[in-house]
């Protein structure tokens, strides 16, 4: 069996130059691949890793400015890393300091290495530091400093200690290592936290100073609304499928429960697919499918139907029925997606950080389509079930089954692009013309299906216009359609910048000891991820795996809380301890918690 013993992390590639700060690009100051789950990490399994061009070499660089057999990196038996430069011509820098050829440079997580036009970063555990005495601390730090400076003498000792590349500072906070990897911890709240509970992301939605009261209060207000929106809900369409039911019999009401729910699942497996790296809760993507099914539907009807009365009454006898046509489109695409709009914007203000980037402005808006739309066809397909199924099934179903998911995260995923820059003219104007694409796609929509439709009923028996109508209605899905390569797009890059800030900001945790190397190396391919999860299961049982899902949940959580952190979000204020604690601790028990259930396991194996 292997033993990953670090990771040579790419931070810069001739191909992967930093990206432009103009325009709407999504911006990061570390390299992201156009599939997130290119190699840009590589495992070192071996005590001697050879780094070069050839392809004999254990890590090749495509890079034409490095040598065929460039470098060579050691760990001795003392567990002390070091780098030789191979070549005697070409330059390595460590640091910034360039080696000399032949030389046994030594290495220390988070160094930055220099091969050519290509910059990795080393990170491996602090062996030497992390569990170790003061005096072991110190002796370390100055065989460090004492070997860079016979090998650099133009180095200073304390300046290669306070490098932004050392893991080793020169003084460390009382109480060791592990009151600096974790920080402060409450007693009280040192207790197993439920595997399906809220995480660390609810710990820190609502200000401490808010009392349990006000807590209850506002979780009641917040049911109370879900409750009386739920009975509408159930009261308006029971009307539709008893109407259904008594006119068409028991087979019409038996599609609009079922026909229905083809879309809505597929919706939900596309957004599991989508949803890769930093995974949204269960709890809020049944929060915004409810608010689609539940909220959105009745709100919507009420505001609807109150804006064609007072239309019906502004308008002449004789306004063309375009113009009609216009305007009914125009009130379906502002209302609903206004409504719907609302939710995202509801979650994005009071749990901002759990709308990370535009890929949760994805997932969150299709949940919240999928459930408008569930419900929107029930009504459809009750009371055309007898005169046009097969029409209703091409055109809610097999064509039209991501439209309110596509409006609506027109809007989502621009207000998810509000993380990605600190502009704040683009968090204002970049959601605001989301918002505006969402209802004139809509409303564009909307009414070219009703023109088509009243052309019909005008010219009954006529199959020219009949099939006029039918080629009308099947262009109409051509700008949802661009809608979506353009999300389609956004969500690629978005997904990319995932998997880099996973990269980026967890490599200090791997030196700190709270991420493993295997971890940090998993993490940012997703696939992988799934497969060992379910490795977990089948091995171990339905608990492990959610400890092995909730642990990589939060080791990923911590990588974006620091990115949102560099990003401009402010530190929590009130609380006893940061969301950056919270994650390593949690991260501290749960890896505690795998190990202690996994010997147990194999004991029990063993045993029988």
């Amino acid at each position: 069996m292997s033993q990953s013993y670090g990771v040579l992390r790419v931070v810069r590639m001739p191909h992967l130059q930093p990206q432009t700060t103009r325009g709407w690009t999504i911006r990061t100051p570390y390299p992201a691949a156009w599939l997130p789950d290119e190699q840009l990490v590589h495992v070192l399994t071996r005590r001697e890793t050879s780094i070069g061009r050839a392809l004999s070499n254990d890590i090749v660089l495509m890079d034409l400015s490095v040598s065929r057999e460039h470098a060579r990196v050691v760990l001795d038996s003392d567990g002390c890393w070091y780098i030789i430069n191979l070549t005697p011509h070409n330059v390595i820098r460590v640091n910034g300091q360039a080696i000399p050829s032949h030389v046994r440079f030594p290495l220390r997580s988070q160094d930055l290495i220099v091969l050519g036009s290509t910059m990795l970063q080393f990170l491996a555990p602090h062996v030497a530091v992390v569990g170790g005495s003061e005096s072991q601390r110190e002796q370390a730090r100055a065989s460090y400093a004492e070997q860079v400076t016979q090998l650099l003498p133009s180095a200073q000792p304390q300046a290669v200690l306070s490098a932004p590349g050392n893991p080793l500072p020169a003084t460390l906070p009382p109480g060791g290592e592990e009151a600096a990897v974790c920080g402060p911890w409450d007693e009280r709240e040192s207790e197993e936290e439920s595997l399906l509970g809220a995480g660390v992301t609810m710990q820190f939605a609502l200000s401490p100073r808010l009392g349990r009261r006000i807590r209850w209060l506002m979780a009641g207000v917040g049911l109370s609304i879900l409750a009386i929106c739920a009975l509408i809900t159930l009261i308006l369409n029971s009307f539709i499928g008893i109407n259904a039911l008594t006119q068409n019999g028991a087979s019409s009401l038996l599609a609009a429960l079922t026909i229905p729910l083809v879309p809505a699942l597929g919706t939900l497996l596309l957004v599991n697919f989508i949803d890769r790296f930093e995974r949204e809760p269960w709890y809020l993507r049944l929060a915004t499918f409810l608010w689609g099914m539940v909220i959105a539907i009745p709100t919507a009807f009420f505001i609807e139907r109150l804006i064609d009365s007072v239309l019906l009454n502004l308008l002449a006898p004789g306004t063309s029925t375009v113009l009609r046509s216009a305007l009914q489109g125009l009130n379906a695409g502002f209302t609903e997606e206004t409504v719907k709009g609302l939710g995202l914007l509801l979650l994005f203000l009071v749990l901002r950080d759990q709308f990370d980037n535009i890929t949760d402005g994805i997932v969150y808006s299709a949940m919240i389509g999928a459930g408008f739309a569930l419900v929107e066809n029930f009504s459809y397909f009750a009371t055309g079930y007898r005169n046009s199924l097969v029409f209703l099934i091409i055109y809610r179903v097999v064509l039209g089954w991501l439209g309110h998911p596509t409006f609506t995260a027109c809007f989502g995923s621009m207000l998810g692009y509000t993380r990605h820059t600190r502009s704040r003219w683009q968090q204002v104007i970049t959601p605001l013309l989301g918002y505006i694409m969402a209802v004139m796609l809509h409303s564009f929509f909307d009414f070219v299906d009703i023109q088509a439709g009243i052309e019909v009923q005008a010219n009954p028996g006529n199959t020219h216009v009949a099939m006029l109508a039918l080629v009308t209605i099947i262009c109409d899905y051509i700008p949802p359609f661009l809608a979506q390569m353009l999300l389609l797009y956004l969500l690629i890059r978005s997904l990319a910048q995932e998997a880099a800030i996973i990269r980026e900001f967890l490599a200090s945790e791997v030196s700190n000891g709270v991420v493993t190397v295997d971890e940090y190396a998993l993490l940012q391919h997703s696939f992988q991820r799934t497969r060992q999860e379910r490795k977990a299961l089948w091995q171990y049982g339905f608990r492990h795996w959610l400890r092995v899902k909730a642990l990589y949940q939060a080791e990923i959580g911590l990588a974006f809380r620091k990115w949102h952190v560099s990003m401009g979000d402010r530190q929590k204020t009130g609380y006893l301890r940061q969301p950056e604690d919270a994650y390593r601790e949690r991260i501290r028990r749960l890896h505690q918690e795998i190990r202690a259930f996994e010997e147990q396991a194999r004991a029990r194996r063993r045993g029988t």
